[in-house]
């Protein structure tokens, strides 16, 4: 699986503007917006995700402006 580690890179991977903004049910210009910012709207994380591994990659959730998830034992205390 390769992780890919850019905005660019990742709108290219799925085919460019129209095809990103036909999956995320968006406009080519907010596709070339996030592309310029170098960050996905938190609304297309699951589609864009899911299509990303459906393709066999990956991408880290920072590029979504995501938190990281705490470990598990790093807050619980029963």
């Amino acid at each position: 699986m390769t992780n890919i580690r850019s905005v660019p890179k990742i709108i290219d991977m799925l085919g460019g503007n129209d095809a990103v903004a036909a999956l995320t049910s968006s406009t080519p210009k907010a596709v070339s917006n996030w592309r310029y910012i170098g960050k996905f709207p938190a609304s297309t994380y699951l589609v864009l995700k899911s299509e990303l591994l459906r393709c066999g990659h990956s991408a880290p959730d920072h590029l979504w402006s995501m938190k990281p998830v705490p470990r598990a034992d790093s807050r619980c205390t029963a």
